[in-house]
């Protein structure tokens, strides 16, 4: 069931894209009070070109923008582990990329979805 959206700049490897895709799977799977189901994951990104980071005249910045939707009912304490496990995968995985751009916004927010209006259907 969790959606993970990354949104990023485009000078971001898709592959070091994925390995953050596939880390917050793990990371998941680590909160064992969370409760998540890796298997029931949906991981997507997208890439932007045109962006802005910071003030108009700021041209060498980077972004990555992580969105963790998991069904509601997770306690505080919960998210803020997922939340902060991801923020401190994505800082390593910026700074091992050694990319032209010295600036590099990072944020993650973990949004609840409502269990009562969340439909899901999987076919096989």
């Amino acid at each position: 069931m969790p959606h993970v959206i990354v949104e990023h700049s485009a000078d971001f490897p898709k592959n070091s894209v994925q390995k953050i895709q596939t880390e917050i799977q793990k990371i998941m799977t680590s909160i064992t009070e969370g409760n998540f189901d890796a298997d029931q994951c949906k991981c997507r990104s997208v890439s932007f070109d045109e962006y802005l980071v910071g003030l108009p005249n700021q041209s060498n910045a980077s972004f990555i923008h992580i969105s963790i939707k998991i069904l509601g009912g997770r306690s505080l304490e919960v998210r803020k582990k997922l939340a902060t496990k991801t923020t401190e995968f994505a800082q390593k995985t910026f700074e091992e990329l050694e990319l032209k751009t010295k600036r590099c916004d990072i944020s993650v927010d973990v949004i609840d979805m409502e269990r009562e209006t969340y439909q899901k259907l999987r076919i096989e």
